[in-house]
């Protein structure tokens, strides 16, 4: 940046005459600055709702479409405690029985509690991660006793269920031990270790118990491991606490892991997880238990659900967009400066910019198109063969078959004169002291229900569909022209780099000016003295 040093022998503020000079364009400047923070602000907010229609589009409204999603079925448990129950549409309906025989478990080792050397086996001596293997006192109180001072050896880990009868093909992994290292080193290796399906233990060394403890990673016969002791180094598995085919006094404690078992309708059922899917029916036990009543039916009230939230989500949206159409302009609100904002208060930038934020798609033409598709669409009749009560002819059906309605104009606000509301709903204020013809319709005639929502889904869907389709100037799923306004920012980049280069030029001219004017103006003043020095002499 150059230093420019002026108004030496004129004494005039020539930073704040050429500031003035050059205030238009300067402004300029700042304008560009500004409506390029604003289009900015304006593709994030539109990326916002964008997002928010594209996921109702996706989501719901695709979903309304099909047959399946009307399909819903609920299960009644006469012992939640025991089992839970999730219902797929497929489940037939009727009553079972059930019982919960056994659950999932884990193979588990209890390690023998372990002591060092030191303590002349006592028990005294405190065990902890960093003590060495090769310090434990278990290996050398019997026959296991090494013949030298080193504890090397391998551990071999099976997974899988042990054969009956037959070679045991069970994959494995070998762990060899470097007696030197401490506990948390072996239990580290043997966590690590993995076979090449990936079968794998969970291992642990609890220092206040002076125990460990392995576990297979997953419940069930499959998964559960044992340890091959005719391939194992016997000193190591007892140093660590763990040869539990040795039997006495605080002996290592094995248990296999065990499948799940219950029995429905007088079938037996087994399962690595507690979790059982049979047509149609995912259960889950909890607990042992017998005499278990499950009783499927029709689940009305998840169609209800379905269509409440369809309906919530559609009034949420078309409110969204209401409110930002309908906005106050913000055409005189621009970004803020920063001599701007030196002069303001914090309540005072914060509320002008929230005037500019609430304001960036005030009246803007797509939202508008969006939002009269939209409420067109909700106000769709098909004909699926609904027959008046009173006059016994066949009539369109509406939302307002099933009681579904916008409300009066001196019921609502302006802003909610587009939403629907649903009459019995007992989360709306506005009717939920009215007749639920909705739940009704659902229960009596179900099909009447499905094939008018199913309609009124596929047109919104087509009709939003259309409005996101790729253009020359919009994207895929996207509403707005998303590629027009990436090419307005590169636009303002190239009007901001102008109007910069501009004001420089300016500035330095007007500072050029300046220069030459000090500079004949401290000649003069040279040439003053001179004369005035002469005049004095003489």
């Amino acid at each position: 940046m150059t230093m420019r040093i002026t108004g030496l022998a004129s004494g005039l503020d020539t930073e704040s005459i050429i500031t003035e000079l050059t205030k238009v364009q300067s402004n300029k400047v700042d304008k560009i600055k500004s409506d390029q923070k604003k289009h900015d602000m304006k593709m994030d907010k539109w990326k916002e709702l964008n997002k928010k229609v594209v996921d109702f589009y996706n989501k719901t409204l695709s979903n309304l479409r099909f047959d399946s999603s009307y399909i819903k079925k609920t299960t009644s448990i006469s012992n939640s405690d025991a089992v839970t129950v999730s219902t797929s549409g497929t489940a037939m309906n009727g009553a079972q029985k059930m019982s919960v025989d056994k659950l999932a478990t884990s193979a588990y080792l209890t390690g023998s509690k372990i002591t060092s050397v030191l303590d002349n086996f006592n028990n005294t001596t405190k065990i902890t991660g960093s003590t060495s293997v090769d310090s434990l006192s278990g290996y050398g109180s019997s026959e296991l006793a090494p013949t030298d001072s080193d504890l090397n050896g391998k551990i071999r880990i099976k997974f899988g269920k042990a054969p009956t009868s037959g070679p045991d093909n069970r994959e494995f992994v070998d762990i060899e031990i470097d007696g030197t290292k401490s506990i948390a080193d072996a239990i580290d290796q043997i966590k690590s270790a993995k076979t090449e399906s990936g079968y794998s233990v969970n291992a642990n060394f609890d220092a206040n118990q002076g125990r460990v403890y392995m576990s297979s990673s997953e419940m069930g016969e499959d998964a559960s491991f044992s340890i091959d002791f005719g391939m194992s180094d016997r000193r190591v598995l007892a140093a660590l606490g763990i040869d539990y085919s040795n039997t006495g006094d605080d002996a290592p404690v094995y248990n296999e892991g065990a499948d799940a078992q219950i029995t429905l309708n007088g079938v037996e059922y087994k399962s690595n997880n507690n979790t059982f899917d049979i047509n149609g029916l995912t259960i889950t036990a909890k607990q042992v238990a017998s005499d278990i009543s499950l009783t499927t039916s029709d689940d009305t009230s998840g169609i209800y659900d379905m269509v409440k939230g369809f309906i919530k989500e559609y009034n949420d949206l078309i409110g969204e967009m209401y409110t930002l159409y309908n906005a106050d302009s913000g055409k005189d609100y621009d970004i803020l400066t920063k001599e701007q904002k030196d002069e303001m208060t914090d309540d005072e930038i914060e509320e002008w910019n929230k005037k500019i934020d609430e304001s960036l798609l005030s009246k803007d033409p797509t939202i508008f198109r969006v939002m009269s598709e939209m409420k067109n669409i909700m106000m769709n009749t098909y004909n699926l063969g609904e027959i008046d009560e009173e006059t016994g002819k066949e009539i369109k059906t509406s939302f307002w078959s099933f009681r579904i309605s916008t409300l009066g104009y001196f019921e609502s606000e302006e802003g909610d004169r587009a939403k629907w509301h649903i009459y019995g709903d007992e989360d709306d204020d506005k009717t939920s002291g009215k007749e639920d013809r909705l739940k009704k319709k659902i229960e009596t005639d179900p099909e009447l229900v499905r094939n008018f929502f199913k309609n009124l889904s596929k047109d919104l869907y087509t009709k939003l569909g259309d409005m996101m389709k790729s253009t020359e100037f919009s994207s895929a799923y996207t509403l707005y022209e998303d590629k027009q306004m990436k090419t307005q920012v590169d636009k303002y980049k190239t009007q901001l780099k102008d109007a910069q280069d501009k004001l420089g030029k300016m500035e330095d001219k007007y500072y050029d000016k300046f220069a030459q004017m000090e500079k004949a103006m401290t000649k003069l003043n040279e040439q003053t003295n001179s004369l005035a020095g002469m005049l004095g002499t003489g």
